[in-house]
This record gives C-alpha cells, structure tokens and sequence, in this order.
C-alpha cells in the first residue's frame, strides 16, 4: 500500500506517541509497584518473627484455634493492611485472620517462605496470596517451633486486600495529577518530535527547492549546477518528483541545445541558399538587361540564345524556392499522411515515365524488377512518389551516359517490403556517406555546370520517409556505384 506524504508523517507521529507513552507509563508502574513492594517488605522484613517470639502462644510452639484466630483478628483492627495465616510445615492453612468464604486456596508454596527466612533472594520475593487463585503478594515469614520441632509458619500479607483497595482508590487520585503532569511533558515530547519528523520528510522537499532556485540563477543550464540525486523508483512522492524534475531540466536543456543547433544550421543554410539564389538571380538579371540594352541590335538567333538561358536560369530558381518551401514545411511538423492502398509497381512505372526523355537523353537505361508485381502498400503515394522522384532524379544526375539504373521490389517473410533504387554512376566516398542527408551538404561527386544540384533533395527525401515511419539505408562504391534501399512498412500482399 503507497501512503502519501501527509499520511506517512501522521502515522508516523501517531505510532511514535504512542510508543513513549505506553513505554513511560508502562516503565513508571513497574517501577513504582516494585518499588513499593520493596520498602513494604523490607520495613516488615521481621514482623512475622517479632510476633512468634513475643507471642506466648506461638512461642511455647503450641497453638490453640480460637485463640490464635481471636489474636490475628486482633492484630488485623491493629493493622488493616495485614492479613495473617498459620501455616503447617508443608505451607497448608491452618488458621488465619481473613473470613473463610473468602479463602480461594488453602496451601501456600513454602519455597518463597524458605527464600524469605533464609535470606536466599533479593528482595521483593512474593507468596501465594490466599485469597486468589494466582495473585502472589509481597510477605512477611517466620518459623515456629516446639523446641527444636517445627511447628508450621507464620505467614504475614503485608499488603493486604484492604491495603490494596484503599491504595487503590488514593492511587487513582495521584493519577489524575500525574496525567496531567505526564500530559504536558507529552505534548512539549509531541512538539519536539513532530519538529524533528517534519525536518526529516520535508528535507528532500528543500534540496528541491534549492535545485529549482539554482537553475532559475544560472538561467537553467544544467551543467553549471550541482544538482542533489533523486531514487526513481522510490515511493517517496518528493523523489519521484525530483527524478521526474532532473528529466525535465534535461529534456530543457536538450531543446536549447537543439534550438541552439537548429539556428546555426538555419544561418548556415540561408548562407548557402542565398548564394545558390543569387546565381541564377544574378544570371536571369544579366541576359534580361542585355536584351533590352541591345533591344533591336540583336539578331534572331543571339536573342533566343538569351531568352533560353534566362528560362533555364529562372526554372532553376524556381526549383530551389519549391525546395526550400517544401523542406520548410515538412520541419514544421505540420504535415500530415493521406493513407490508401495501391500497387507498388503501377507507381515505380509511373515515376520511370517521368524520367524516360531525360535517361534517353544519357543513354541511360532504367529497369524495374521484377517487371510484374503485386505487392500492395498502404501509405502516402503522393510522398512515396515524392521520394522516388528524387531518388531517380539524384540517380540519374550521377549515373554516366549507357549507365544503368535499376529498381527493385523484394518482400520479406515478416510481411515487409524492400525497395533498392540501385545506380551504375560515381558513388559516394565511404567517409561522406553519414552527410548526404543533410541540407546543403554537397558530396565531392556532385555534378557542375548544366545539371547543378541545388542540394535540398535527399534532405527532403529523409524528412519524407522519416514521416512515413520507414527506414532509408545508403551503400555505395566509390567510382562503381549506389544503392539506397527503403523499408516500407505497413504491407499487405495481394
């Protein structure tokens, strides 16, 4: 069972007083009934044998019943407290002073008596109480004799059941002082306690505390603070709050760190993509301003010549717009899959079609196997078409004239299906294969001149099968050749 924080601090008061109250009461009445047993039979230690030796009955070691009763009853009005019994050598009542119906037990255990007489025990040594089953009392002894015969015992109560009853009713009086008494010191043990208890449970409360106001100075860098260690699988609610509190501050300090980098490369590629603006910018200005410097001066042909090469400049900046908007977009996070079922193969065809004039262009022949398949997908054809695209597109850009492009469709037994969009061209250097995937980063393979890539194109492709919840591996042979392969999930074969 959990208990909260409150709850563990108020049982733990409760038992905690109740444990020194019941131990101090217990402790106070033991010691105060030994005590008083003590002193009692101490002070009456040579009462029993004071009696025998100056009464003539007992002293000439013959007894007589009624006389003998007729004196202890006597003696009884004398002392109130006393209750006095003969006893035969084998400890068995013989006379006494209490009224009979009152008598529960007739024979008294002689081995305390003997304890007593002989100074064998420590003091207080109790006796069998006559007048209950198993109560013992606190006694006075002596032996009696006929010459050198023994005769029996006198045995003395010393605190007998009117002693009792009225120590009884006193006692209870003096109790009520000392409840009082024993309450305040209670309460001061209460208060003190409770000061300790509320130290000790809140103390993690406070290393907390002094953990936030340290972060909030050093403006919540972790790293400049040391922080106090919490047990994460302790029921303690303050370190559970506290472990929880450290992820927080690291996953704090993990979002700044990243908003740090994010910035840097948001800097470094506006660099980048204001250089690759300003080119094509800079060229479409040129062969426009040229044209209407020249105006009419021109012939035919030179002005088609600009005019081309200003559209080629103008596609090209359009291109690079379309992919920083579209890559813009999809690190929003704001993208969202629009899901249906299709055949794989019917979209690879479509996407070949798309680049068939440009392969015919290089020579370059691009082959799907197998040529017939059924596997069907669930996904986001518009994005998987997306990510083809420019997987072809970056294919064919490094793939020399009578190369060769395949691609092709394989399915697993855990019902997963594999595409591998393999090339015959340049290949990537083995160190620059971790890169290709961030934005801007040019490889040292990367084409110049007509077929320039603007270098946004595998950064869209990662961010659009990271979407897609597939996997994107690269293998490539410097000088020979690449393959990237995808792992589509969420499969059904027909």
């Amino acid at each position: 069972m959990k208990l909260s924080l409150y709850q563990r601090l108020s049982l733990s008061l409760f038992i905690v007083f109740i444990a020194v109250i019941g131990v101090f009461l217990f402790w106070t009445q033991q010691v105060e009934k030994v005590t008083r047993y003590e002193s009692q039979q101490h002070l009456h230690l040579s009462l029993a044998a004071n009696l025998a030796r100056d009464n003539p009955l007992l002293q000439q070691g013959v007894y007589d019943h009624d006389a003998l009763e007729n004196l202890f009853h006597t003696l009884m009005v004398l002392g109130p407290a006393f209750e006095f019994y003969f006893l035969d050598p084998n400890g068995k009542l013989l006379t006494h002073s209490v009224d009979q119906s009152l008598i529960k037990r007739n024979t008294v255990d002689i081995i305390p008596l003997l304890q007593l007489t002989r100074n064998q025990a420590a003091l207080p040594i109790y006796g069998d109480d006559p007048r209950h089953d198993k109560r013992k009392k606190v006694f006075s002894a002596a032996p009696v004799f006929n010459g050198t015969q023994l005769q029996g015992y006198l045995y003395v109560i010393v605190a007998g059941e009117q002693y009792e009853t009225t120590y009884s009713q006193q006692k209870r009086t003096k109790r009520a002082e000392f409840s009082l008494v024993l309450a305040g010191i209670a309460l001061l043990f209460l208060f003190v306690v409770m000061l300790g208890l509320f130290r000790y449970f809140t103390s993690p409360l406070r290393h907390l505390i002094a953990d936030i106001n340290a972060l909030k100075a050093q403006n919540f860098d972790k790293s400049k603070v040391n922080m106090h260690q919490w047990m994460k699988n302790s029921q303690n609610e303050v370190h559970q709050l506290g472990s929880v509190f450290h992820e927080m501050v690291d996953q704090i300090n993990d979002q700044i760190e990243q908003l740090k980098q994010t910035d840097i490369q948001r800097r470094e590629l506006l660099a980048d993509i204001s250089h690759d603006l300003r080119t094509p910018l800079s060229s479409l200005q040129g062969y426009i301003e040229t044209l209407e410097i020249k105006g009419e001066s021109i012939s035919r042909a030179e002005r088609e010549k600009y005019i081309g090469t200003a559209l080629k400049n103008a596609s090209q900046l359009k291109k690079l717009i379309d992919q920083i908007f579209e890559l813009a977009h999809l690190e929003g996070g704001q993208v969202s899959l629009n899901l249906e079922t299709f055949n794989l193969a019917e979209l690879l065809y479509d996407v070949v079609e798309k680049f068939s004039l440009k392969a015919q262009d290089k020579n370059i022949k691009i082959s799907i196997v197998p040529e017939f398949s059924m596997v069907q997908l669930h996904s986001d054809i518009g994005k998987l078409e997306r990510v083809l695209s420019n997987l072809i597109d970056n294919a064919l850009r490094h793939t020399p004239e009578n190369g060769s492009i395949c691609l092709e469709i394989s399915s697993a037994s855990d019902g997963e299906c594999y595409l591998m969009v393999t090339d015959s061209g340049t290949g990537i250097k083995e160190e620059e294969i971790a890169y290709i995937f961030d934005a801007r980063y040019r490889a040292s393979n990367a084409t110049q001149g007509r077929g320039k890539n603007v270098g946004l194109g595998l950064a869209i492709t990662q961010k659009l099968v990271e979407l897609m919840k597939c996997d994107i591996r690269v293998q490539s042979t410097f000088g020979e050749g690449t393959s990237f392969s995808l792992n589509l999930k969420n499969i059904r074969s027909a």
